[in-house]
């Protein structure tokens, strides 16, 4: 009875600590500004999420404010190359290149700048396990444990009550 419990309690654990993915969308509003949106897979919105624009020129902060309780924001384009960053807390953050106003822009970037940018973002985001995929992997293992353990105990049972 008491295993029971326990194993209750780990699930209702796991139900709490649902895995979600911040997504992130930019919209051309037309007006010389954009519109970053952001939002959890979830359904939630990211309210409170950091953007930031970032120059891919000189890699300076241009732009940088939380979401509003909407999950949105206006902002207006800048005249040099950027990318978007929102930023939802470890293991949440999402960098797109930004949208060019209609004149183009009137500073340029170098390719190797781009290309020494573009690395770097793929290094900071592969091989790292946020603290919730690795609590959620680890319930996994011990719970298929368990149903391991449960399965072959209970089969021996009946194994035993037939002979």
């Amino acid at each position: 009875m008491r295993r029971l419990k326990i194993l209750g309690v780990l699930s209702l654990l796991v139900s709490f600590l649902e895995a979600h993915t911040l997504m992130m969308n930019v919209a051309n509003n037309g007006d010389g500004t954009i519109t970053v949106v952001g939002e959890f897979s979830t359904g939630e919105l990211a309210a409170g999420a950091m953007v930031r624009l970032e120059s891919l020129v000189s890699g300076s902060t241009l732009f940088k404010q939380r979401l509003g309780v909407e999950g949105e924001l206006a902002i207006p384009i800048p005249k040099e190359p950027y990318q978007v960053v929102l930023d939802g807390g470890p293991g949440h953050v999402i960098v797109k290149e930004g949208i060019a106003p209609a004149e183009g822009f009137s500073i340029q970037v170098s390719e190797a700048g781009k290309s020494t940018k573009k690395l770097s973002e793929a290094q900071n985001s592969t091989g790292e396990w946020s603290l919730p995929t690795m609590i959620l992997f680890s319930l996994a293992l011990a719970l298929m444990g368990l149903t391991l353990y449960f399965s072959a105990r209970n089969t021996k049972k009946l194994l035993e009550f037939k002979g």
